[in-house]
């Protein structure tokens, strides 16, 4: 081989490559969005939570009924996992309405490394996040450790609420008013979206910049009503089991 016929075509492309990129310029740092999802002991955050629940009576007749309480969740302690980890302790309360005492209703956890947040809630492990936030970011099985087939009861009736879920950022960078609060920034995560005649999974969260979550809104129904002009009806209206949830915040430090 001819290494001078070699090396001087690799000196003149190398010579280009340098005079592309001046000399003392840097890559711009990538923007992860740790702060979508904010840890700190003594931050707390509370809630307005709504719900529906269906559930079919004797006689075959649903049975619809509505509950709303107050939430408040607080950043107690931190401590390190078996892999080393740090895991904040997450002090959950509730309330009817401003006029009662909080009281202690559990305890969650939570951890965010530099590639995802994770959060236990009733003993399920879901993987909040994936970072960097950005709407390039692969769709990520959010729920990688939880049963999709898994049956939890609800008011007496079984119900899938899992199925289907892909968690996905459907909106980064979105100004919104939540509970009269103003948000500057807010990240929309879609978790399930999916429906059929007979089920519907639809949940989504949205997270503040230097906040954390502050609206989330699940409808999880089951119907048999498949017949006739039933199925066009709208899913609060031919829902025989299941549940709908809307918390929002209402206050936070």
């Amino acid at each position: 081989m001819n290494f001078q016929k070699f090396l001087i075509p690799l000196f003149a492309i190398s010579t280009i490559f340098f005079q592309s990129c001046p000399s003392g310029t840097e890559a711009e740092p990538i923007e992860f969005g740790y702060d979508y999802f904010p840890l700190e002991i003594g931050k707390y955050i509370e809630y307005d939570v709504d719900s529906i629940i269906y559930d079919i009576g004797a006689g075959n007749n649903v049975m619809v009924r509505e509950n709303s309480i107050q939430i408040r969740e607080e950043v107690a302690d931190s401590f390190s996992d078996n892999e080393g980890r740090i895991v904040y302790r997450i002090e959950r309360f509730e309330r009817n309405d401003e006029a009662e005492e909080w009281r202690v209703k559990d305890v969650w956890s939570t951890t965010v490394t530099d590639r995802q947040a994770e959060r236990i809630e009733e003993n399920l492990r879901f993987i909040k996040m994936i970072f960097p936030v950005s709407e390039n970011t692969d769709p990520w099985d959010g729920n990688k450790y939880i049963d999709d087939n898994l049956v939890i009861s609800v008011a007496g009736e079984s119900i899938s609420i899992f199925k289907n879920w892909l968690y996905q950022y459907n909106q980064i960078n979105i100004p919104l008013e939540v509970n009269g609060l103003n948000f500057d920034d807010v990240v929309e995560i879609y978790q399930a979206a999916d429906s059929n005649f007979i089920e519907l999974r639809l949940s989504y969260e949205q997270y503040a910049r230097g906040v954390g979550l502050i609206k989330r809104e699940m409808k999880i129904l089951d119907t048999q009503c498949i017949i006739d002009d039933c199925v066009w009806k709208p899913w609060e209206e031919k829902a025989e089991k299941g549940f709908i949830l809307r918390q929002t915040i209402r206050d936070y430090n």
